[in-house]
């Protein structure tokens, strides 16, 4: 798969403040990329940069093998889906997908075959002569992607585009665009602060954090094998253990914690006898048995299903999850909680 998109050495400051420090990498044709990270990581000025509406301080942008960082938006097969949905209150919504096809200077038969292409692919067929205030805010949103997409553009940068509808319609929204995108084989560039939608629609995930790419990957990788803290905890609330290293032994890091010896997924660094290293394990590979680490509980929640027991061992707070609802264990009580071998992973501070 060839790449359509190559960001090189790319730097932006705002006055004395770095959003963006020498920021490289690559989106394959075809692929749902999603940069996940908080309010202020640098990842809308990104997006900024990438479709036009920002200029670099350093580096290049290259689509499809062109060099385009000097050239403004229009000139850039690039389009962008916004959180606020961005359509013309004075146009219904068949005007509003057709107003960029207008702008090209389409001609009036094309651009009306592919406005009824456009509503069909977003289904809102029968929709098209609706105002966008008699309209919902997914169908909104719907509508901005059909717009967005209308002039066949070789990447979609899409800035939060759920962020404003109800959890249940984000749900819902996440499986029609992961559709639209497959459907279409357009790239998508997404940006979000939410773990769910990154994990859930794309082909990669880039952790952004500070104005860099922490670690870039597939969802099971960014979940399964955090490099840094961080991501350990923005993506999944892994629980994060302070251990000193021990050895190796096979594929493991012997580690001790809690007075006990444990065996850890090594990760990507290398550790001497001593080292005081960091681990992260996940709250469901925690098992509650007899013999395991006698902690207190300082919180039970449980929701969706999942029971969500937080509790804590000589400072270290530990969150298991259990499926089902246990009436036994309550706030205050203690329980033992047991870490499998090579269920958590090392990673960097």
């Amino acid at each position: 798969m060839s790449d359509i998109l190559n960001l090189e050495n790319i730097s932006k400051s705002f006055g004395e403040t770095s959003v963006i420090r020498n920021l490289s990498f690559t989106v394959a044709k075809g692929e749902f990329l999603t940069i996940l990270g908080s309010s202020g990581c640098g990842k809308t000025t990104l997006l900024r940069i990438i479709s036009g509406l920002e200029d670099p301080d350093e580096g290049v942008v290259h689509l499809n093998g062109k060099d385009v960082t000097a050239l403004p938006p229009n000139l850039r097969s690039v389009n962008t889906v916004f959180q606020n949905y961005a359509l013309f209150p004075h146009m219904n919504a068949a005007a509003n997908i057709a107003y960029p096809l207008k702008i090209a200077g389409v001609p009036k038969d094309e651009v009306k075959k592919r406005v009824d292409d456009a509503l069909s692919l977003v289904q809102m067929e029968g929709y098209g002569s609706r105002y966008p205030h008699a309209l919902s805010g997914g169908q909104r949103q719907r509508i901005a992607i059909a717009r967005a997409v209308v002039g066949q553009p070789e990447v979609l940068l899409l800035d939060e585009p759920l962020g404003a509808l109800d959890l249940n319609l984000r749900r819902a929204m996440q499986t029609e665009l992961k559709r639209i995108q497959q459907q279409l084989g357009i790239t998508f560039v997404y940006i979000t602060h939410d773990q769910e939608e990154a994990l859930n629609m794309s082909d990669r995930v880039a952790v952004m954090k500070d104005g860099k790419f922490l670690q870039m990957g597939s969802p099971a990788e960014i979940y399964d094998e955090p490099e840094s803290v961080y991501t350990a905890k923005f993506v999944g609330g892994a629980n994060i253990l302070p251990c000193t290293f021990l050895r190796y032994a096979g594929d493991g890091a012997v580690v001790s914690f809690a007075g006990r010896e444990l065996t850890m997924r090594p990760g990507k660094a290398e550790y001497n006898p001593g080292d005081s290293v960091t681990a992260a394990v996940r709250g469901e590979k925690l098992a509650i048995a007899e013999g395991g680490i006698p902690c207190r509980i300082t919180d039970v929640n449980f929701a969706g299903g999942i029971m969500r027991i937080t509790a804590e061992h000589e400072g270290t707070t530990l969150t298991a999850l259990r499926y089902g609802l246990d009436t036994s264990v309550k706030t205050g009580g203690t329980v033992p909680i047991v870490i499998p071998e090579l269920a958590g992973i090392l990673c960097r501070a």
